[in-house]
């Protein structure tokens, strides 16, 4: 077999690993992800989209199930940047969130790819002013690709203002066990 038929043929064992063989080393994983923060209401008539990033560690409860998935707790620490509109008058925006989230990972679909639904309290930080508290909830859903996999997801924020300041991030991320 020729060199390059090898590093196909590995390529395809790597990428094609369904999510039933993939074996988590322990109850650890951390990620980052990066993609974009959208403002809602009425903080979208005063900014764009910027960027988001996040950088996350998760613990996970008991054993994967068949038929329930299992549930992470997911602390992480959240960038989330907008363009103000006019840039003359106004500051751009930024908020920075320290959140834990209980994440429920759904089974497997027969494709690999996995779901998941998240919920959790934060505290967000201005770019200046004091911290205030939050909340946020998510979807997505986790590609394995041995020996990470890729994870994809939307989440809606809103910071306890008054009034309230709300928006969602849209994010792709890679997740290490």
């Amino acid at each position: 077999m020729s060199l390059r038929k090898l590093h196909l043929v590995t390529l395809f064992a790597l990428t094609a690993t369904p999510a039933a063989a993939q074996v988590r080393r322990g109850p650890l994983s951390y990620s980052f992800h990066v993609g974009s923060a959208h403002p809602l209401g009425a903080m979208d008539s005063l900014n764009d989209a910027n960027i988001h990033a996040d950088v996350d560690f998760s613990y996970r409860f008991g054993d994967r199930t068949p038929t329930k998935g299992f549930l992470n707790l997911k602390l992480y620490v959240g960038l989330n940047q907008f363009t103000a509109e006019p840039t003359v008058t106004f500051a751009h925006q930024r908020w920075v969130n320290l959140s834990v989230n209980l994440q429920w990972v759904l089974p497997p679909r027969p494709s690999g790819l996995r779901p998941y639904l998240q919920f959790g309290p934060g505290i967000y930080w201005p770019k200046t002013g004091p911290s205030q508290t939050g909340f946020n909830v998510g979807l997505g859903a986790q590609i394995p690709i041995a020996p990470f996999s890729l994870e994809f997801g939307l989440d809606i924020h809103q910071i306890q203002t008054k009034p309230a300041i709300r928006f969602y991030t849209v994010q792709l991320g890679v997740l290490f066990f």
